[in-house]
């Protein structure tokens, strides 16, 4: 009994420092950059031995992997949808940005270090590339897959191109937290996406609300004055 306790916490401290190790990794890759990060100045960073993180991922490229692999894993939380039915397409667009918007406040961090790592992707680490494009990639189908949904609905406009508008919408994010990155004094990103999801929302939707207008009205009975159906003005 004694000795499977001593293992389950020898997992537990494990996992804790494999924890610390990667969250290090991604604050060197915000300050620094890849390419000046070290393992060693990581395990000191993350308040172990130069060589802990050696030890525990063998290289730099692997300790690199499982730092992206984190960071998705915390995009795929903030980014998750409600597994109930009922929504629109144009309320299931705006829960995914308000998600995004509201992750500025729930995980700065991860958000800090995927936007390094893309801007890392571009040119000095050429490895991250094809990560970082499978995730792009990945944020434009399930952007373009609500739009198309919310066309079949009917709560998005028709005149509306999904791909276009994916496209639109991610480069909206990735202009906020290239900002926010370049100037997180000069820029409040859940003011700015605010002020896009209402904007976004009127945009999608504008379409609509003027055939309905436009539908009803044609739909409403014509007011005729008492003599056979024509007005008396018309008869004057």
């Amino acid at each position: 009994m004694e000795k499977s306790s001593e293992q389950n916490g020898h997992q537990v401290r494990s996992e804790r420092s494999t924890r610390l190790i990667i969250r290090a990794a991604g604050d060197l890759v915000v300050e620094g950059g890849y390419q000046t990060m070290t393992l060693a100045t990581v395990g000191e960073r993350a308040g172990y031995s130069r060589s802990l993180a050696t030890a525990r991922f063998g290289s730099k490229a692997k300790l690199l992997e499982a730092l992206v692999d984190e960071i998705e894993q915390h995009w795929d939380i903030e980014t998750a949808l409600p597994t109930h039915d009922g929504q629109s397409g144009l309320e299931t667009l705006r829960t995914f940005i308000v998600n995004i918007r509201d992750a500025y406040k729930r995980d700065p961090w991860s958000l800090a270090v995927m936007y390094a790592l893309m801007f890392e992707a571009l040119r000095p680490v050429p490895d991250l590339r094809g990560r970082i494009t499978d995730m792009h990639r990945d944020l434009h189908s399930r952007i373009a897959s609500i739009v198309s949904a919310g066309i079949e609905d009917g709560s998005i406009d028709p005149k509306v191109e999904p791909e276009q508008q994916a496209s639109m919408i991610i480069a909206q994010m990735r202009g906020v937290g290239y900002l926010w990155q370049l100037d997180p004094e000069g820029v409040d990103p859940e003011s700015v996406l605010t002020l896009f999801l209402e904007q976004c929302m009127e945009n999608l939707s504008r379409g609509r609300s003027r055939r309905t207008k436009s539908t009803t009205s044609a739909n409403r009975p014509v007011k005729t004055g008492r003599r056979g159906g024509r007005s008396a003005k018309s008869e004057v």
